[in-house]
């Protein structure tokens, strides 16, 4: 997962594109389901490209299996409901994610 983050950041680059910053806020929604815990966290992300500064905002699904002491994060940007079914078989229907937003501009610069 490292790697693959890693190459697509390199390939953001490339293109032009630097995350500027990154935050996390509160966890919207809390479920247990078969043991595990899956918490939906909204994200904001403000990335520099070629046309200029976009704010975006989006969410993340963090999953532990042991109570919390170990976690992982699932990034929702950009896939369908299809793709999170199969994921997350099990919770994929339960979890309430906030709809797709389009980036905004917020400078030219």
């Amino acid at each position: 997962m490292i790697a693959s983050m890693t190459q697509e950041m390199k390939q953001m680059e490339t293109e032009g594109v630097v995350v500027l910053s990154s935050t996390v806020a509160a966890p919207t929604q809390v479920l247990n389901d078969s043991g595990s815990i899956y918490a939906v966290l909204p994200t904001l992300s403000k990335v520099k490209a070629r046309g200029g500064v976009f704010q975006t905002d989006g969410s993340m699904i963090g999953i532990s299996a042991d109570s919390g002491a170990n976690r992982t994060f699932l990034d929702t940007g950009g896939k369908d409901p299809g793709q999170l079914k199969i994921l997350l078989p099990n919770v994929a229907d339960k979890l309430k994610l906030p709809p797709e937003k389009d980036p905004v501009k917020i400078s030219d610069s």
